[in-house]
């Protein structure tokens, strides 16, 4: 009991139904909520996250001016607290980054558009400072909830059944009736942009997937694994490739949780099997109906064609159902039989078999390095067939990537030293290549970049180099504590996972308000304090 009071005078109820009534609706709305279609579709949803968290804030600060007295009262109490108690090294790097960020606008020749981001994707100082504010309140006053989770994958469910219903041509709610057509398939269910939709399914896969990893009852395994499958076929059907990032990064990175035990060993063969059947299928129901108006890309094409020839899938499948029937004869066999097999059990795998996979990962990582400086240093093109679209870099690279990217790093060099330093301010990127590659720009290839279409690109010439480390290091901080503290706890590595293809696919995507917004919260889930708090109390 004392431990109770002793927790509620710490962490206020209040403030917890407010964060918790704010990650809701962040993590359900952000998703679902639209005005006119995609006609305003990336305004409506900064305004909505920007709504959400004001009024958030606001009640923390009417909260705050009533708890006055007592605050004056523990005023003694907060000024023996050691600095490393009230901040941990992504606290740190959080309050960097906002700083450099707004050091950044103040500093730019173009203030106003710096601070706001309107000449962007309204990710300026402001947006970045209310990323800060939320964070402080989210890791000091919320306690994560699965409930909240499963709220978010119900909302992830209908957004990527809205998007499975968009590439059958279906557009069940008119969203695209009074686009022009060639723009139809560019833009998908309640996000718009393809590429801003696979990268709201990646987190909602990774969070699914996780979640069914960790799941021992039947009805968890039942909506969790039913939420992976809807996932895996919206990423794919999404029809962009950066979503390979994100899968690449979760099949990548999941031995490493997950080879600690039998049954996570288990999971990941059956999240494995359930992705190459998903591919399998669509290309199934693609070529059985003629769905051909959409261009899948040349990765899609490759699994697919690789799994035509071999019977990877069947293989796949059998070995999944042989090891799963194995775990049954043994329980039953433990719990009815007098068998020699009674007492039989497979043993629990060593750790070194999933510290080991940092092997698989480092080979895999040399083998693209290599391929890498194959084609664009040596030449070697003729080697890799339609690969080679992936892996060479010129101004066509990933639909104009690579032409956006070079210009980035042109222009950077000729900023002067201040701008080097703190970059020309948050999201100006559209102005900086406005004043200098206009007329490069409009006339070979008739696109305007108000983006680098790299996060980490844009963040380097907008707040810098220092604004760039900043923000890695609140995401690779994130990781380490994480999994240092809360490696048993599935929500937080559910959270974790997601934040993790999140900046997988940021090396070829856009920081935006309506993907972004959701990842901070689920980072926000991961570094949440109550939880840590209580864990080392017990």
């Amino acid at each position: 009991m004392t431990k109770r009071k002793h927790m509620s005078r710490r962490h206020p109820s209040f403030l917890f139904f407010t964060t918790s009534l704010f990650v809701l609706a962040v993590l359900i709305g952000q998703f679902l909520i639209y005005h006119d279609y995609y006609f305003d579709i990336l305004q409506t949803k900064y305004y909505y996250f920007v709504a959400c968290s004001v009024i958030m804030l606001a009640l923390f600060g009417i909260y705050v001016l009533l708890m006055i007295p007592k605050i004056a009262k523990e005023k003694k109490k907060m000024k023996r607290m050691n600095l490393k108690t009230v901040l941990n090294i992504t606290d740190v790097c959080v309050i960097l980054f906002a700083l450099i960020a707004l050091i950044s606008a103040m500093l730019s020749p173009f203030l106003y558009e710096a601070f706001w981001g309107n000449e962007g994707r309204y990710s300026g100082a402001f947006l970045i400072l209310l990323y800060t504010a939320v964070y402080f309140c989210l890791s000091r006053y919320y306690h994560p909830k699965q409930l909240h989770l499963e709220a978010f994958l119900i909302a992830g469910m209908l957004m990527c059944l809205h998007g499975i219903t968009d590439f059958c041509g279906m557009d069940i709610l008119h969203f695209k009736a009074q686009m022009m057509p060639e723009q139809r398939f560019t833009f998908t269910s309640t996000i718009g942009n393809i590429n801003t939709y696979t990268s709201c399914v990646a987190l909602v896969m990774a969070v699914a997937g996780v979640l069914f990893a960790a799941d021992a009852g039947i009805p968890g395994n039942i909506w969790h694994g039913f939420c992976v499958a809807i996932s895996f076929v919206a990423l794919v059907t999404g029809a962009s490739d950066n979503a390979y990032l994100s899968l690449a990064a979760f099949f990548g990175f999941l031995p490493l949780y997950l080879f600690r035990s039998k049954k996570g060993i288990k999971k990941y063969f059956l999240l494995l099997t359930m992705f190459l059947s998903s591919v399998r299928g669509i290309g199934y129901v693609t070529e059985r109906y003629g769905i051909n108006y959409v261009d899948m890309g040349n990765i899609y094409k490759y699994l697919l064609e690789f799994l035509q020839i071999y019977p990877i899938i069947w293989i796949l499948w059998v070995a999944v159902l042989c090891i799963y029937g194995i775990e049954i004869i043994l329980w039953a066999c433990k719990r009815y039989g007098n068998s020699k097999l009674k007492n039989f059990c497979l043993p629990e795998p060593s750790l070194w078999l999933s510290r080991s996979w940092w092997i698989v990962i480092i080979l895999m990582a040399a083998v693209v390095v290599y391929a890498l400086y194959d084609v664009n240093v040596t030449g070697h093109t003729e080697r890799y067939g339609r690969m080679l679209e992936y892996l060479q870099f010129n101004d066509g690279w990933g639909t104009g990537r690579g032409y956006a990217w070079r210009i980035a790093v042109e222009d950077y060099k000729e900023f002067p030293l201040l701008q080097k330093i703190f970059g020309y301010g948050p999201d100006t990127f559209g102005i900086v290549t406005r004043i200098n590659n206009w007329e490069e720009m409009v006339s070979e290839h008739g696109v305007r970049y108000d983006s680098a279409h790299n996060e980490y690109l844009q963040y380097f010439v907008t707040i810098g180099p220092f604004g760039l480390v900043a923000y890695l290091g609140i995401f690779f901080s994130t990781v380490w504590t994480t999994v240092k503290r809360k490696l048993d706890n599935p929500m937080a590595m559910a959270a974790l996972f997601a934040v993790i293809c999140y900046h997988a696919q940021a090396v070829v995507n856009i920081n935006q308000p309506i993907s972004t917004p959701v990842m901070w919260v689920l980072l926000c889930i991961c570094a949440a304090r109550r939880e840590e708090a209580e864990t080392d109390r017990t």
